[in-house]
C-alpha cells in the first residue's frame, strides 16, 4: 500500500504525456482545424497549470470573524472566515478550512472555491449548540490544486480567536429558607441589611452603586455624591461551593449540574449584596461576586471539569467559611462529601447540600445528611 502511494504521482505524471502524446498523434495523422485545435487546447490548459502551480499564492490578510464574543452553552455560532487576496491572483480551485475546537461542537468548516477575480473569499458556516468552555480557534488552512490534480500546494495561515462559551442560565424555582434570619432568602431585603449594619465612614459616588446607600447630608456638604460604606458581620455571608466529583453520574448530569451551578450565583447575586464562589478543581478557587461582577464567576465555571478525586475531608479553606451559610453543590453523593460536611459544620456555618436530580444511591446517604443537620435541596428548572 505503501509502494502504491509513493508511485502515485508518478502515475498522473505518465498519464499526462501519454495523453499529450496520444492527442497530437491524433492531430498529425488526422489533420484538420478540429484536431489541431484539440491538441493546442491540451497544451494551453497543461502550461496554465504549470504556470499557475509555480505562481505563488499571496495572502493579504485572514479574518475570522464570530457572531458572538461570548454566548451560552446550547446557542448556535456562526463564523466567517475572510481571506484578502490580488485581485488577479491565479489559482485554479482553493479549499478554505477552518480548524475548529473539536470540543465545542460538530460543523462543516470548509468549502471548496473556483478561479475568481474577487479580492475576498468567504467561508461561513454554523456551529450548532456550542459546549460549555473556552475554546481557540486554530490557524486556517489551504489547499490549492490543479485541474489534473498533479500539484497541491498547502499553506496554513496562523491566526487564532478565543470564544468564552458560560454555562446557560436557567430560571430556579425560590430557594427554601433556611439557616439563620440573616442568611434567609426574601426575609430581609438589602437595604435592611444595610441599615443593620454600623456605618464605617462614606466615600465618592460610583456609578453603579445604590441610591439607597447615598449620603444626602454628606452630598449636600460637599457638593458632589457621596456613598455610605457600611462594617460587614463576619460569617453572615453566603458561599456557594462546587464540588465537581463525578463517578456514576453521567457527563449530561454533570453538565446539568454546572448550568445549576451557574442559575445558582446568577439567583443568589440579584438578592444579595455579595456572596463567595468556591469551585474545586486541583486545589479549591474561590472568588468574591456581586451583581456587577457575576460574570467573573460564570467564567470561572465555564472552565470546570469533572474530577475523578472526591472531596478533602479536610481543607483550610473551611475554616474561612466560619459562620457563614454554606451550599455545597455536588453532582452525586458519597460518603467523602458527607465528612467534608461535618467539618464545615465545626466552622459553625450551616450546610445545603444542593443537587440538580437525585440517584437511586443517593436515598441512603441522604437519612445520613438530615440526621447530621445538613438539608438536601433539591431543585427544578421552571
Amino acid at each position: 500500500m505503501t509502494l502504491i502511494n509513493t508511485l502515485r504521482p508518478f502515475f498522473k505524471y505518465v498519464s499526462l504525456v501519454v495523453l499529450v502524446g496520444a492527442v497530437f498523434s491524433y492531430a498529425m495523422f488526422q489533420g484538420g482545424f478540429v484536431s489541431w485545435f484539440l491538441f493546442y487546447s491540451v497544451a494551453t490548459v497543461l502550461l496554465s497549470t504549470i504556470l499557475v502551480a509555480l505562481f505563488p499564492f499571496q495572502v493579504k490578510q485572514v479574518e475570522r470573524n464570530v457572531s458572538k464574543s461570548s454566548l451560552q452553552a446550547g446557542d448556535d455560532l456562526t463564523v466567517t472566515i475572510v481571506i484578502h487576496k490580488n485581485r488577479f491572483q491565479p489559482f485554479f480551485y482553493v479549499r478554505i478550512q477552518d480548524t475548529v475546537p473539536q470540543r465545542i461542537g460538530s460543523a462543516d468548516s470548509a468549502a471548496l472555491f473556483f478561479f475568481s477575480f474577487q479580492q475576498k473569499i468567504e467561508l461561513t458556516y454554523t456551529v450548532e449548540a456550542a459546549k460549555r468552555g473556552i475554546h481557540s480557534f486554530g490557524p486556517v488552512i489551504l489547499v490549492f490544486g490543479d485541474l489534473f490534480g498533479l500539484f497541491e500546494r498547502r499553506m496554513v495561515l496562523a491566526h487564532q480567536t478565543d470564544l468564552l462559551v458560560y454555562p446557560r442560565i436557567h430560571r430556579l424555582h425560590a430557594v427554601p429558607a433556611s439557616g439563620r434570619p440573616r442568611q434567609q432568602e426574601g426575609t430581609s431585603s438589602r437595604q435592611a441589611i444595610e441599615e443593620d449594619r454600623s456605618l464605617a465612614g462614606v466615600r465618592q459616588y460610583v456609578p453603579g452603586d445604590r441610591l439607597t446607600s447615598i449620603d444626602w447630608k454628606q452630598s449636600a456638604r460637599s457638593a458632589s455624591l457621596m456613598t455610605k460604606e457600611f462594617e460587614s458581620f463576619q460569617g453572615e455571608g453566603i458561599m456557594i461551593a462546587f464540588d465537581p466529583y463525578r463517578n456514576a453520574a453521567s457527563a449530561e448530569q454533570f453538565e446539568q449540574t454546572v448550568e445549576f451551578t451557574a442559575s445558582l450565583v446568577a439567583e443568589f447575586c440579584k438578592k444579595y449584596q455579595s456572596i463567595e464562589l468556591a469551585v474545586r478543581s486541583l486545589e479549591w478557587t474561590s472568588i468574591s461576586l456581586s451583581e456587577r461582577t457575576v460574570s467573573q464567576g460564570l467564567r470561572l465555571l465555564a472552565q470546570v471539569s469533572s474530577l475523578d478525586k472526591p472531596i478533602e475531608p479536610v481543607h483550610r479553606l473551611f475554616s474561612e467559611w466560619k459562620g457563614m451559610h454554606v451550599y455545597l453543590v455536588c453532582v452525586e453523593l458519597n460518603q467523602a462529601l458527607l465528612v467534608a460536611c461535618r467539618t464545615i459544620q465545626a466552622q459553625q456555618a450551616e450546610v445545603s447540600l444542593c443537587m440538580k436530580g437525585l440517584g437511586n444511591s443517593d436515598r441512603r446517604l441522604i437519612d445520613e445528611c438530615k440526621a447530621m443537620g445538613v438539608s438536601v435541596l433539591l431543585f427544578e428548572d421552571e
